[in-house]
């Protein structure tokens, strides 16, 4: 029996629509329009359509180039005024706090939202894997069966009378031989799909796992807020006049801070290139995803999508299946109908029975193979894998994520690495040349 998808697949229900509809929205109106049918072998197009995505994705590793450049010009310039009162960490704490949880915020967001979506399609690849895996196997076994039946009818018939021998022939025998031809032709047909299937769901696979490398850029941004948290506290914690402290975080600057803010915006801006080339094809994914394998796959697989999407057509998979088993009924009844003759004229009673019992069996077998294949089945995977799991959930997921690593990774890490530098420079001012010891200060306070 084909998988059922509805006991296994994960549908965090919470999380609609507020954390799915704004992104589905915004990456399918910010995207450039994914080529027409009409231009799925025009290469112009195609360019074009890449050439539109990229363009914003550079601009936007452009942006993050210029922080890092700006974070490292200031980590060699000194121009911090002198302080008129003592400096104080509530600002600093206060922003790494908030950068902290911006930054807890989107790898569980990117987990709970984009991860679902991609292991939810991950599982439904897998039934359907396992459909058409189920559906070569039965192939196979109607293949056999119909040997065994069409061998059973060659040494019966020779045992009935003349008269008859000829319409046995070609009221049972004929349509037996039919069936296994148009058999032998969806196994032909049907050889290479299993294999097609199971590499696809081993891409989809290993794309998923790979995908929580996706949030790694928050991860540097957590280390780079733990080590100026780590220096302010043990500069605070030690009463110490920051000397020390200061040359870290200069140094800090171009061999941490800088590098993490460059391979942050470049993580980030691959995030919304995908999030984009996605948003593109969900605008009008049905005619998009016809349009894609009419350009990457050869026709015969695309008459088979635009079957099932579309519900035209032909699909070449099923015509087989569908005229062997119209042979194989045929068969059937020409038996019932000679069912006297095999077993008393010609004297097998248990041929007739034998044959009658395969026949039966092979259609069970056949209609078995003829529903994991129908249109609604897998369109009923397709629907959940591209429509929900796909242009929904996932593209969520990574919209959410491109937001907090945009956030966190230009806007506060940025801003955090001033904060800190100028913290320590008018610390240092305060405590040194300010002209007053720490020990006066702190009687003062």
């Amino acid at each position: 029996m084909p998988v059922t998808v509805t006991d296994i697949r994960v549908d965090p229900h919470w999380i609609e629509p507020y954390l799915e509809s704004p992104w589905v929205k915004l990456m399918s109106a910010i995207a450039p329009p994914f080529p027409s049918p009409e231009q799925a072998q025009d290469v112009k197009a195609w360019n074009h359509f890449e050439k539109g995505i990229f363009i914003v994705t550079i601009a936007l590793a452009g942006l993050g180039l210029l922080a890092s450049i700006i974070v490292l010009l200031r980590s060699c310039c000194n121009c911090v005024r002198r302080p008129q009162a003592r400096p104080s960490t509530k600002p600093l704490i206060c922003l790494s706090i908030l950068t902290f949880l911006l930054s807890a915020a989107g790898v569980i967001i990117f987990f709970t939202v984009g991860k679902t979506g991609a292991r939810n399609t991950v599982s439904l690849f897998k039934d359907v894997t396992n459909d058409v895996v189920n559906a070569q196997a039965e192939g196979l076994s109607l293949e056999k069966l119909g040997t065994s039946m069409s061998t059973l009818l060659s040494d019966t018939i020779p045992k009935c009378p003349q008269a008859i021998q000829p319409t046995l022939k070609s009221q049972i025998q004929s349509p037996i031989d039919e069936y296994r031809t148009k058999l032998a032709a969806y196994n032909d047909a049907i050889v290479n799909l299993p294999g097609d299937m199971q590499n696809a769901t081993s891409a989809a696979q290993d794309i998923t796992e790979a995908g929580g490398l996706l949030a790694a850029p928050l991860v540097l941004v957590f280390l780079c807020v733990m080590a100026i948290v780590f220096i302010v506290c043990a500069t605070r914690g030690g009463r110490g006049r920051g000397h020390c402290s200061h040359c870290c975080i200069r140094m800090l600057g171009p061999l941490l801070f800088a590098p993490c803010i460059l391979v942050v915006t470049l993580i980030t801006a691959a995030d919304f290139l995908g999030g984009v080339a996605i948003g593109s094809f969900c605008k009008d994914v049905d005619t998009n995803v016809m349009t894609y394998v009419k350009h990457y796959a050869d026709a015969e697989v695309y008459q088979v999508v635009v079957y099932y999407i579309n519900e035209t057509g032909t699909n070449p998979y099923l015509e087989d299946l569908n005229q062997a088993s119209t042979f194989l009924g045929q068969s059937r009844d020409m038996l019932n109908t000679y069912e006297s003759a095999l077993k008393q004229a010609c004297q097998s009673p248990e041929a007739f029975d034998t044959l009658l019992a395969d026949s039966n069996q092979a259609l069970a077998s056949v209609s078995k193979v003829e529903k994991m294949l129908s249109g609604d089945h897998i369109y009923s995977y397709y629907k959940r894998a591209v429509h929900e799991d796909v242009c929904v959930t996932f593209i969520s997921g990574i919209g959410w994520l491109f937001a907090f690593q945009f956030v966190v990774g230009l806007l506060c890490l940025p801003c955090l690495t001033f904060m800190a530098d100028t913290f320590f420079a008018r610390w240092t001012y305060w405590h040194g040349s300010g002209g007053q010891s720490f020990l006066a200060q702190e009687l003062r306070v």
